[in-house]
């Protein structure tokens, strides 16, 4: 994998920047052509959408309205902010109670959320979205453009460590807010209830995607402290229980059924229908079924050390660990075997590792190390601590989510932000920043596909990153529940039960 040699780097830069420079010279799509390419259903005058376009869809059966019991810890705060990209449970709730602007359909494509429609101007910098009449949030209060408004700014006043807020720094006004230097975004307004209009820095055509995650699903509180949902559930009475607000639903219900140990027990005792199995937990002797869903996630390891002959001596090092074994943290499958030591590796290294999903890959890097005779000293933190080490520059080597989890999977890249909570360039980061803004501008995803290939390459030569896979959990679904499926983005699909 580390067998890219400078010249090739340069011969993939070259072809990158030519592609760039076609995709800028090529005619971009006006109003009504953008318009048309984001339709993706058909309303009928019933109300009935008709996800090909062709026509009304068929009618649904009369059926028994169903109970839902989902497994689901202790670790929900009710912000859908929270929903990181390696928690598929915060995903899934902050799917369940939370709507966006956008969001993701059954193909993977994205359609209207609370937002029925969008523009985007000829330059790309402002984009509009469109809502209906009447909206109400899941108490059945009137909904704004300036409540979805202050819900995102609520976002970025999360900080500069925060991945949620830092998915959104193209947007006019956003790090001035995001760092407290101005009490708004500037490049956010609601011109009417209706209306929300999104200025931007630089290109992005992601942005409708990273609207469509969990994490910015429309929300508030109330002057009582409760937290205002938005999505096809509502809070009720009890906390645990969770009701649809269309009173036609097919799920009627969904009770959060909270554990702190052993999530097989429940499938086994029939307590749950869904939920999460912990690392080494169930088998064939569960009733239902366990499925592997991945998340939306890929994960390399970054060396920020200044010689690039030690950089890419490290990751000559632990290519071969990483190329041959499985990635899956939560089923702990990395198992280091020793490789041949290169020459001019260091005495000592230093492994920075976040506490949870990126643990175990920190614990395998440095296993790897010490077996290759260097004496490793390993720093697992919190979240916030991790953030913290990467954006001051004090984290040298550790595991990164490269893609994913905010928005795009496969066609984002996550190393856009200077400083940042997931900046792996360090002090390389604005010799990249062109082909880094290039990729988020870029219309067609295959060229952007192209994109992203071709910086991966540059960095893995110049040893700044080495991609070593994509992380996926082990659910554990009840013999009741076949038609209980996933999106790619982990979330619950709910329209196949019954």
């Amino acid at each position: 994998m580390l067998r890219v040699t400078s010249a090739s780097r340069r011969f993939l830069l070259l072809i990158a920047f030519g592609l760039l420079a076609t995709a800028c010279a090529g005619a971009r799509p006006t109003l009504e052509e953008e318009g048309a390419a984001r339709q993706v259903d058909t309303v009928d005058e019933s109300g009935a959408v008709d996800a090909d376009g062709d026509g009304p869809s068929d009618e649904i059966e009369a059926r028994e309205p169903i109970v839902l019991r989902l497994g689901v810890g202790t670790g929900w705060s009710g912000d859908p902010a929270d929903a990181g990209p390696a928690s598929l449970i915060t995903r899934v709730l902050a799917d369940l109670l939370h709507e966006g602007l956008t969001a993701l359909n059954r193909d993977g494509s994205i359609g209207p959320g609370l937002a029925e429609r969008w523009f985007v101007s000829e330059d790309r910098l402002t984009w509009t979205f469109v809502f209906a009449e009447g909206l109400t949030d899941g108490a059945g209060d009137a909904l704004s453009a300036r409540d979805m408004m202050h819900s995102l700014e609520a976002v970025a006043r999360r900080g500069p460590l925060d991945q949620a807020a830092t998915s959104l720094t193209m947007i006019s006004g956003w790090t001035a807010h995001m760092t407290g230097e101005a009490g708004g975004v500037a490049g956010i307004s609601a011109p009417n209830d209706t209306t929300l209009v999104i200025e931007l820095d630089r290109p992005y055509e992601l942005l409708v995607d990273v609207l469509a995650a969990p994490a910015f699903g429309i929300n508030g509180t109330d002057t009582d402290g409760t937290i205002r949902t938005t999505g096809a559930y509502r809070y009720t009475g009890d906390p645990d229980v969770l009701a649809a607000v269309d009173p036609d639903a097919l799920v009627a219900t969904i009770e959060l059924v909270r554990f702190e140990a052993n999530a097989a027990d429940l499938l086994a005792d029939n307590a749950v229908d869904w939920v999460v199995l912990a690392p080494g937990e169930g088998g064939d002797e569960l009733p239902g079924d366990i499925i592997r869903q991945p998340l939306d996630l890929r994960v390399g390891v970054a060396v920020r050390l200044a010689d690039a002959d030690l950089r890419r001596a490290l990751l000559s090092a632990i290519d071969p660990v990483f190329a041959t074994e499985s990635v899956d943290s939560l089923d702990g499958l990395i198992n280091p075997v020793a490789a041949e030591a290169p020459a001019g590796l260091p005495d000592q290294v230093t492994v920075d590792a976040p506490e949870g999903l990126l643990a175990p890959v920190g614990a395998a890097l440095a296993t790897e190390f010490e077996q290759l005779g260097l004496e490793v000293v390993l720093i697992e933190s919190s979240v916030g601590e991790f953030a913290s080490r990467i954006a001051s520059g004090e984290a040298l080597i550790f595991p990164v989510v490269m893609a994913g989890g905010s928005a795009g999977g496969e066609s984002s890249l996550r190393v856009s932000t200077p400083g940042g909570v997931d900046d792996v360039l360090g002090s390389n980061s604005d010799d990249r920043a062109e082909l880094v803004w290039a990729i988020g501008a870029e219309l067609n995803a295959a060229r952007r596909a192209l994109l992203i290939e071709t910086l991966e390459a540059a960095l893995l030569d110049e040893g700044l990153l080495l991609p070593i896979g994509r992380f996926e959990v082990r659910i554990g679904i009840g013999p009741d529940m076949d038609g209980l499926r996933h999106r790619s983005d982990g979330t619950l699909d709910l329209s196949q039960l019954g």
